[in-house]
């Protein structure tokens, strides 16, 4: 009984890791603008960010090809552009839902710190596609 609730607990966890956990960070977009606009906004930043370059560059500042076992910068790169998405959503704040535009990474739930790292390097590339100044970043 106990090496059945041993290997039930084990199987469980398992699961659990594997399970699909998206990762994203939001940027807010003007609030007046039309649904069809944001869509436009997210397709065009998909595409800007969907670069090769951009992407090589990204996986090796991660050094992603050691994380996901693939032989190179080029080959983490298709993989990072089959993963990453960019769309239009809502976020919840204080004073109500506001528009964003979501950048992020589909992953299982054992690789959610890595996705965080690539959502947060990909927003980099994504202030300097737009020409924002970005925020500055917290000292923990």
């Amino acid at each position: 009984m106990i090496l059945l609730l041993g290997g039930a607990y084990f199987a469980r966890k398992s699961y659990k890791q594997n399970l699909p956990s998206p990762v994203w960070v939001p940027m807010p977009i003007n609030p007046e603008l039309p649904v069809e606009k944001q869509d436009e906004i997210a397709r065009e930043l998909k595409a800007k960010l969907s670069d090769r370059k951009i992407l090589i560059v990204v996986s090796k500042d991660l050094g992603l090809a050691g994380e996901w076992e693939l032989p190179t910068d080029a080959a983490c790169a298709d993989e990072l552009a089959r993963r990453m998405f960019v769309r239009a959503g809502e976020h919840e704040t204080p004073l109500g839902k506001t528009p964003t535009i979501n950048i992020g990474v589909n992953g299982k739930a054992k690789e959610r710190r890595l996705s965080e790292k690539i959502s947060m390097r990909l927003m980099d590339d994504v202030f300097e596609i737009l020409g924002i100044e970005p925020p500055p970043k917290k000292e923990f």
